[in-house]
């Protein structure tokens, strides 16, 4: 089906969607928050901004036209590039933001931005649709930062899991689950286990995770600037080296014998749950 047919249909069942949630109202507490001071997981190390070594920033529609080249001269290992936004937004600088940072030699991570009203599965093809991830690239990302009073915790957990799992299958890695350090708390702490986590915490104190979860990134600020953006850019570290990074990247494939193709070796590789 071509993508705006897919994207007139998700529009329509976005309306029906409106309905469907409207009598959650009420908020269940979050569980209580147990830190992971396990010094040898992710997550637990005294890391902060001052000694970070593995930096990177991410980037959407609000950082207009990026000179990349100058971005690479600053020493940024890594970038997150906004891709979509609920079932029907894609944001309109990403195709020249994702390969004008491979071109210069930026790893490169692709991101959507999660709307809980929006029907889950248009929010899944909008964003396959629009994103091809090659050796190198870092893994998706779901970035979980908005609730809605119509929709309940459990149901929004229960609609993050449908599109990281519909992800995962796709393109045969898991993704890492973006969010701010309070929205962790309420919603997300302890129910996702075996995915790693990008947290934005705007402090010198590193994120705090429950003792199940780990984080791997950390948005440490919302004001950094960076020769070759002309506004205020989100800065992250990695909670690692180099060699750790590229780890975490979709590694090197090579043509098989049999014309396997390199999504199938890539799922091999990284088998599901």
């Amino acid at each position: 089906m071509p993508l705006f047919s897919i994207l007139s249909v998700c529009q329509k069942l976005a309306f029906s969607s409106l309905l469907l949630f409207a009598g959650y109202t009420g908020m269940a507490s979050a569980p209580t928050e147990v830190t992971n001071n396990d010094p040898t997981k992710p997550g637990t190390a005294s890391s902060s901004p001052a000694n970070a070594t593995v930096k990177g920033i991410d980037v959407s529609r609000w950082q207009k036209d990026i000179n990349w080249e100058l971005v690479k001269e600053e020493e940024i290992a890594f970038s997150f590039i906004k891709a979509t936004e609920g079932d029907f937004r894609q944001d309109p600088y990403f195709t020249r933001n994702w390969s004008e940072s491979k071109r210069n030699g930026i790893r490169r991570g692709a991101y959507h931005f999660f709307k809980p009203l929006a029907p889950v599965q248009c929010q899944i093809e909008l964003f396959t649709n629009s994103v091809v991830l090659e050796p190198g690239d870092l893994p998706p990302v779901l970035d979980v930062e908005v609730s809605d009073p119509e929709v309940s915790p459990t149901q929004l957990r229960e609609s993050i899991n449908t599109w990281l799992e519909a992800v995962t299958a796709h393109y045969g890695v898991k993704p890492i689950i973006y969010t701010s350090q309070n929205y962790y708390r309420r919603y997300l702490q302890g129910h996702f286990k075996g995915y790693h986590f990008w947290i934005a915490r705007y402090s010198p104190i590193q994120p705090e995770v429950h003792h199940t979860d780990s984080w791997m990134f950390w948005q440490h600020t919302d004001k950094g600037r960076i020769t070759g953006i002309k506004t205020a850019v989100d800065m992250n570290f990695f909670l690692g080296d180099v060699e750790t990074l590229s780890q975490l990247c979709i590694p090197d494939l090579v043509a098989s014998e049999d014309h396997t193709s390199p999504l199938k070796q890539l799922k091999h590789m990284y088998p599901l749950p």
